[in-house]
């Protein structure tokens, strides 16, 4: 595999004219060190979310009674596990966008920072259909409301 330099590359390199300035490298550092932590603390949160989801059931079946519950106890521990792994994905593409930056900085190789933000943009990517579905769910749901309400009248 060729090693193609991202600081400071040579102004003649026909393929990526792009460089990267020690300013910008410094940057890229420490954004790669910040998104390794908050994507190690996102995989202990979606963990929890995850045992939490498959214990809730349990716990929730406990303290109400069964036969007075309109639908089963378990439900809200599926939804939170649920929950908790649909958000493991952008974490996921968080801590290897980490991981690849920290390699194309250590090895100064381009590749390895393309795919660094082949990852990010697959974790803005996901953040984004995920906030675009939960929009379309708030206004179907608000409508629904308000339509509920007015027949109710």
């Amino acid at each position: 595999m060729e090693n193609e330099n991202i600081v400071d590359a040579p102004a003649s390199f026909q393929n990526n004219p792009l460089t990267v300035s020690p300013q910008a490298t410094a940057y890229l550092n420490e954004t790669g060190k910040w998104s390794r932590f908050l994507a190690i603390l996102g995989f202990c949160f979606v963990g929890l979310a995850i045992l939490g989801g498959l214990f809730a059931g349990t716990f929730l079946s406990r303290i109400a009674g069964q036969e007075n519950a309109p639908f089963p106890t378990y439900f809200f521990g599926v939804i939170y596990a649920f929950m908790g792994l649909i958000y493991f994905f952008p974490i996921y593409y968080l801590f290897k966008f980490s991981t690849h930056l920290k390699a194309a900085l250590a090895s100064q190789n381009g590749r390895e920072l393309d795919k660094a933000f082949e990852y990010l943009k697959s974790h803005y990517k996901y953040i984004g259909i995920l906030f675009i579905v939960l929009l379309a769910f708030y206004i179907f749901f608000g409508v629904g409301a308000l339509v509920v309400s007015s027949l109710m009248k």
